[in-house]
């Protein structure tokens, strides 16, 4: 052999040499290193609704958060660490949401939870971003994603999906065409009217009656009188649980017999425990998964132990918070206890399997994107069957 094959030979054996020493070196290099490891506890913050009229809905998500958490430390907790939950009161009002933020800001948590409750989550994105803490609300406010926070991400369905949805439902399925609309005169209701109003005009329908009430109002007569006087084929109601029950229980009471849908405080079991099974029967609804309607056993017996721990019964919220600590668990372990780590796999989320959907985020924040139709039979909701945002 020449010498030139000697060297060209050598020089190849070099590079081979080095090629394979290159992707040992990648291999154990810094960036494919073990995760952040995790320090103990491992903390985790919340803030919510305990107290005033707001508790009904605040503590669902501290129940599902506070379940989660339980179960797993049992189990030996996230990466071997326990969880510590701290809970915040934020009561009804934004500047006790935005104190109790404050406070659980400076316990230095991993992750924080915020509320279903969107004004006291809008006053809180601009903190916890500032603290680059990752921050999973269940706030329904369409606009709640669109701030331009990187840190925040929604686990719950919101009113820009329903407001769409709904109508669509009420005139494509069921086949109504002159429906009027009802809702509690807050950012929620009043946001969802407006979105409804848009998709029914993109339906060509026209309204029979528009119509709100304060969320303090315990007499909406005057309200459903309009809209029975102007021909009104179905109603669509938007509201929290205990004023959804007084307009049910109001209709009964007038007479008044529509095909009604709405939100899931039409079938949350909260208001249906106000209702008499006439009252109750056949109404609609379309929103986050409940488990009553659930025919699997495991999740028959979760809803069980939930119920037996806080004598309250686990509804849409429950579920997605619920769900949402067992996703950070999932991504805790795979990147550890880094924060910015655990925003940017957050945002990768896709397909994750939980209690009844799988999340997926998309390029604002959002988890959720499938959701349940549910009708009453009495007093007994049952599941419909999914339906999906448009576009997934």
């Amino acid at each position: 052999m020449s010498k030139v094959a000697d060297k060209n030979s050598f020089k190849t054996a070099s590079l081979i040499a080095a090629a394979v020493a290159g992707a040992f070196a990648l291999g154990a290099s810094p960036a494919a290193a073990a995760p952040a490891a995790c320090a103990g506890p491992i903390k985790i913050g919340l803030t919510t609704a305990l107290t005033g009229n707001l508790a009904l809905l605040g503590i669902q998500a501290r129940n599902g958060v506070e379940f989660a958490v339980d179960e797993l430390n049992k189990a030996g907790g996230i990466a071997g660490q326990q969880i510590a939950l701290t809970s915040e009161d934020t009561g009804a009002s934004s500047t006790d949401a935005l104190n109790a933020m404050n406070r659980i800001i400076e316990g230095k948590p991993l992750v924080i939870f915020g509320s279903m409750i969107s004004p006291h989550v809008f006053v809180q994105t601009e903190p916890v971003s500032k603290s680059e803490t990752p921050f999973l609300v269940g706030a329904t406010n369409a606009k709640i994603t669109s701030q331009g926070s990187k840190w925040l991400y929604r686990m719950h369905v919101h009113d820009g999906q329903l407001a769409d949805l709904i109508p669509r439902y009420l005139v494509s399925t069921l086949g109504k065409k002159k429906p009027a609309i009802l809702v509690v005169a807050d950012d929620y209701g009043l946001g969802a009217s407006k979105g409804i109003q848009e998709t029914l005009e993109k339906l060509s329908i026209k309204p029979a009656a528009i119509s709100s009430y304060a969320p303090s109002d315990k007499d909406m007569t005057a309200q459903l009188l309009e809209l029975k006087d102007k021909g009104a084929d179905s109603l669509i109601l938007f509201g929290r649980p205990a004023d959804v029950a007084l307009v049910l229980k109001q209709m009964g009471d007038l007479g008044i017999s529509l095909t009604t849908i709405g939100n899931a405080s039409m079938v949350a079991q909260t208001t249906l425990n106000n209702l008499s099974a006439a009252e109750a029967d056949g109404a609609y609804a379309i929103g986050g998964m409940i488990p009553q309607t659930a025919k699997d056993a495991k999740i028959i017996d979760w809803s069980a132990r939930v119920m037996a721990k806080y004598k309250v019964p686990a509804d849409n919220f429950t579920v997605g918070y619920y769900d949402t600590v067992y996703l950070l668990k999932s991504i805790i372990e795979k990147v550890g206890c880094d924060k910015a780590a655990i925003r940017d796999e957050l945002a990768a989320t896709k397909d994750w399997k939980g209690t009844f959907i799988p999340y997926t985020a998309d390029k604002l924040g959002d988890l959720t994107h499938q959701l349940g139709i549910y009708r009453n039979k009495g007093k007994t909701p049952e599941f419909v069957g999914p339906i999906s945002e448009t576009g997934f």
